[in-house]
């Protein structure tokens, strides 16, 4: 019975101790609940037909005090509830809590979008859609967008340190029934083991597109933060001991050419705002030669901004759109964009600016210049909005 309901009122099964503590202390609460209605409505309706007033039958007289009833049902409810207060109060205690020998990540959330930093100080250059929609008309998969990949190590314990560059959002991971919310300017955190997988967990790697042994958890925001508060998600990718300390090894953006580390940086901070097919968005699109409401987009084209001065997109404005979105807005953008000063390196920065001039034509891959345009670099054209909307994932500029 207590399966069944586990299933109707999580659906997913648990996958730690204690989201199984979770579980089973919010369905001892229902039971309690279920037990407690069942006898008082019960014993309401006894009295009600037992006690009713009947023609020629004078009403008894009530009794004003009985001094054991008084205390029986002060007592008793007053001890149930001291229960749940202590079985709660250890659950949560356990889950903020870190162990001695938990890994502590640091997540910094934004709109919309999250990003985790590893001890090594490595960031995840996984990314994966989170689901694939069939059009009911035509019957053709539609690639849903792309949202990062954080691998973890099976059967560990983590922390999490957590932060937000703008408001208030909230980290839940469904499947182990821990959430917290994440504020600007205030570090919070909870602490969680990572399941313990089996041969039958399976999962596509993205860089192979071959199965793996592993078990996603999906991660959502739990509290509304605007526009795309609902597209605001990860995966946690709990993968074996020994394929972690590989890929950790792995994950090294300096071995990427610039503009593949701009991809990555643009697939997991700002494609929730920013497309590169031309598809409108919370911010500008980086695809060349878009058009939006009179105005073309890309690396290289004059953009006019909200106060009517028109800057042309090069390096430098592209750099001063992701670390100052608030200096050049482009015109019919609302500038909501948050800065990402100290939340990229600078080959990050470097490799979104070759990305954005990659999508133009202007550099190949490697980042020599082709001949289908040149870089400029004119110091006065240094501006946000697009390119640095378009490099976060939370502008709008």
């Amino acid at each position: 019975m207590n399966e069944f309901m586990q299933r109707m009122f999580f659906g997913d099964p648990s996958q730690t101790d204690a989201a199984t503590h979770s579980d089973g202390l919010f369905i001892m609460l229902w039971w309690f609940g279920v037990f407690w209605f069942v006898l008082l409505m019960g014993l309401m309706v006894y009295w009600v037909i037992k006690y009713r007033r009947r023609p020629g039958v004078p009403a008894q007289v009530s009794p004003s005090h009985n001094t054991p009833l008084e205390i029986i049902w002060t007592v008793v409810p007053s001890s149930s509830l001291l229960v749940i207060f202590l079985l709660g109060f250890w659950g949560y205690m356990d889950k903020i809590t870190p162990a001695g020998d938990a890994i502590q990540l640091d997540i910094n959330a934004y709109k919309w979008g999250w990003a985790m930093k590893y001890p090594n100080g490595a960031e995840t250059t996984w990314t994966a859609p989170l689901a694939n929609i069939e059009d009911p008309v035509t019957g053709t998969v539609i690639k849903g967008d792309d949202y990062p990949i954080f691998v973890l190590p099976e059967d560990t314990e983590f922390s999490l340190r957590m932060i937000s560059q703008d408001v208030i959002h909230a980290f839940w991971i469904p499947d182990l029934r821990v959430k917290m919310d994440v504020y600007p300017n205030r570090y919070t955190g909870f602490a969680f083991r990572t399941p313990v997988l089996s041969a039958d967990d399976q999962v596509v790697n993205p860089d192979t597109n071959e199965p793996m042994n592993g078990r996603d958890l999906v991660v959502f925001c739990a509290e509304y933060c605007g526009d795309k508060h609902s597209q605001m998600a990860a995966t946690i990718r709990v993968v074996p001991k020994g394929e972690y300390a590989a890929w950790l090894q792995s994950v090294n953006l300096g071995d990427l050419p610039p503009a593949r580390v701009g991809e990555v940086t643009w697939k997991s901070k700002c494609a929730s705002c920013h497309s590169v097919d031309g598809s409108p968005n919370v911010g500008p699109t980086w695809l060349a030669g878009a058009t939006y409401q009179g105005q073309t987009y890309g690396f290289g084209n004059d953009v006019k901004l909200n106060n009517g001065q028109t800057v042309t997109r090069d390096d430098n404005y592209v750099r001063e759109s992701i670390l100052e979105p608030a200096a050049k807005v482009v015109e019919s953008f609302p500038g909501n964009m948050p800065s990402f000063q100290g939340q990229l390196s600078e080959t990050q920065l470097s490799g979104l600016i070759a990305y954005y001039k990659e999508l133009a034509g202007v550099v190949a891959e490697d980042g020599t210049e082709t001949d289908e345009g040149e870089e400029t670099t004119g110091e006065d054209e240094a501006g946000e909005d697009e390119s640095g909307e378009d490099e976060t994932a939370g502008g709008g500029d």
